[in-house]
């Protein structure tokens, strides 16, 4: 006979104790060959010029810091465009995914904030980052960044995927964002949102849905 489940508390939904087991037993996700498996480098591989054509729609986006790169799939493409763009990603089985299948500009390849800024961006970027980290740490990156004037966000909405642990809604996102300092570009995100239509039409990845592009003083 099999053990009796926990009764869920409203239609089917997780009790208190179901969610609190999940939370301490929850296997921490490592960045490396599991996380970046075949599939995420074959659906990166139809991403990055669209990706590409996003950035350079932006005349005055020249220097720029991707955080939480993963494995710095657009660093040598966008160095060979003329642009300044230095990857960031605090793992190093990511680095080592990056070295393993790029790899041509490994300087541009930097495991801490200290360390890319050292020098001045016109952009931040972080592509499926932000759902990955918890609200105070996000506080913490944007106080770590604040000389870059403008952020450019994908953010997944994806229930399901290992180390998904902030889900929220636009309104949520942009007001979060809001009390951080950051203004919403709303005419510019939807303008973004558009041209990754126009890239990929009927994409299933929700990223015409899920690009945020704010802006904030930096004086």
């Amino acid at each position: 006979m099999s053990a009796t489940r926990p009764t869920s508390s409203v239609n089917g939904s997780p009790t208190m104790l179901e969610r609190l087991i999940r939370r301490l037993f929850r296997k921490p996700v490592v960045y490396g060959d599991e996380f970046f498996g075949d599939a995420w480098f074959r659906e990166w591989a139809m991403l990055d010029e669209v990706l590409a054509a996003l950035i350079e729609s932006e005349p005055g986006w020249r220097a720029v810091l991707d955080f939480g790169c993963g494995p710095g799939i657009m660093i040598d493409k966008m160095a060979a465009r003329g642009l300044d763009y230095i990857g960031c990603d605090y793992s190093a089985e990511a680095r080592a995914l990056y070295l393993r299948h790029f790899g041509q500009h490994p300087q541009r390849y930097v495991a801490s904030l200290d360390d890319a800024l050292t020098r001045s961006f016109d952009l931040l970027l972080a592509f499926d980052v932000l759902e990955h980290m918890r609200d105070d740490e996000i506080v913490r990156l944007l106080g770590t960044v604040c000389g870059i004037p403008e952020l450019l966000f994908n953010i997944s909405r994806t229930r399901g995927i290992p180390g998904h642990i902030n889900l929220k809604s636009d309104r949520a996102w942009i007001a979060f964002m809001q009390r951080q300092g950051c203004h919403f570009e709303e005419e510019r995100t939807r303008r973004l949102r558009e041209l990754y239509r126009q890239h990929r039409p009927g994409a299933p990845d929700q990223w015409d849905r899920n690009l945020f592009l704010f802006s904030r003083s930096t004086s």
